[in-house]
């Protein structure tokens, strides 16, 4: 260990080597800053530890003060920085090693040769300084493939547990448990409440919760699960409407035509009902996916979408929901001109040929079979008004 006179605007902090010393607590952090507020950077303070890299020091003038980063002190430097407080000469120390891999191998041993370090405190300054103990065995490898005989192979995870002062299969264990998910037994291993091997075997074999093995609870966890998936539904639902109004609004705008077209056809000689047939045209020929009543529903079920070619089932949506719309429109205009019909037929008689006369009475015994007041769906009203077209179709 060298002392020399160092200038503080030339320190930096390497991040790779503050990242191996442990955080402070946040009281122990507070409670550094207010003793270097109170009482500056005093002579029995432990001293700021600095490496300068060889090259850095070859490539300084005579004069120049060379950079050098902190390997110990980085937080009562930060400190020192923020609030002004001087940095005399005399708190630093001026360590030497050739490189970096020293460095680190140096603040590891050094950090393992605190006083009451915990199993867990030592596997967790092991973990932190894994690669540099990785690197380590495989020179170590390396050399012990050279045919040189006083070099064994390092095994990587024998070493670490050499270093935590267990053994091999208890710092598999350990390892295991510091890396699960369960903090309860964690915190208890750290305090020494639980032996390593006592915790291996609760993370491996955990007992479930009485309360959690209950079928009541069980079927709550699904319920409460089945509830959040609906409501995920309903929220990509609304959304995919949004988007195909949206959607319907640009084509509509813009007058964008559909490889995919409806169009309406009647499904009897009266004219009372009819059906929407969507289809394609190729080359003059049009190919029909569906024919079906659009009336009732303002969306395809999914009975019809299967019909549907996959890069159609957006614009059959969209369609089904226009055609839908005029569907509507359009029995209510027949509606009306039936209207304007029946009260005409009241104050008119109406003369019908001996030849037409077969249709009518085939039409008169289709609607008395459903308005029949005997029928379950019958409707006393509508039969009254049919018995009156009866007197005036003259049959």
């Amino acid at each position: 260990m060298n002392v020399r006179f160092v200038n503080s605007n030339n320190i930096e902090i390497d991040p790779e080597l503050e990242n191996l010393l442990p955080a402070l607590s946040k009281d122990d952090y507070e409670t550094l800053e207010k003793s270097l507020l109170q009482n500056g950077f005093m002579q029995h303070s432990s001293r700021i530890q600095l490496w300068c890299p060889p090259e850095e020091e070859l490539n300084c003038d005579n004069d120049q003060i060379a950079k050098s980063y902190i390997i110990d002190g980085h937080n009562r430097f930060k400190i020192c920085q923020k609030h002004n407080i001087e940095l005399p000469s005399w708190c630093f120390d001026w360590l030497v090693f050739d490189t970096k891999d020293e460095v680190k191998k140096y603040m590891f041993e050094n950090q393992l040769a605190r006083r009451n370090l915990s199993e867990v405190d030592r596997y967790e300054v092991v973990e932190k300084y894994s690669d540099l103990i990785k690197a380590m065995a495989k020179k170590n490898q390396s050399d012990g493939g050279k045919g040189l005989s006083n070099l064994t192979t390092v095994n990587a995870r024998k070493e670490k547990a050499k270093k935590v002062g267990i053994s091999e299969g208890s710092y598999h264990k350990l390892d295991k448990v510091m890396k699960s998910e369960n903090a309860e037994v964690i915190d208890k291993v750290r305090k020494k409440e639980m032996s390593i091997d006592k915790a291996y075997q609760s993370i491996k074999n955990p007992v479930p919760n009485k309360e959690e093995s209950t079928i009541e609870h069980r079927l709550d966890k699904f319920d409460n699960r089945m509830n959040e998936i609906d409501k995920e539904i309903s929220t990509l639902r609304t959304e995919r409407e949004s988007l195909m109004r949206r959607r319907s609004s640009l084509f509509e705008a813009f007058n964008i035509k559909c490889d995919l077209q409806y169009e309406f056809i009647e499904d009897d000689s009266l004219g009372l009902s009819r059906a929407c047939r969507f289809f394609i045209e190729l080359n003059g020929h049009k190919e029909i996916y569906i024919e079906c009543s659009v009336y009732s529903d303002e969306t395809p079920d999914p009975i019809w979408m299967r019909h549907i070619p996959e890069k159609y089932k957006n614009d059959f949506i969209m369609l089904w929901k226009k055609a839908h719309v005029e569907d509507i429109e359009d029995f209510y205009k027949r509606t009306d001109k039936w209207s304007e019909t029946y009260e005409k037929s009241k104050t008119t008689t109406t003369v019908i040929s001996d030849c037409n006369k077969d249709f009518y009475k085939k039409c008169f015994r289709i609607l008395a079979k459903n308005f029949h007041p005997d029928n379950e769906d019958g409707n006393m009203e509508d039969m009254l008004y049919l018995n009156e077209l009866k007197v005036t179709w003259g049959i």
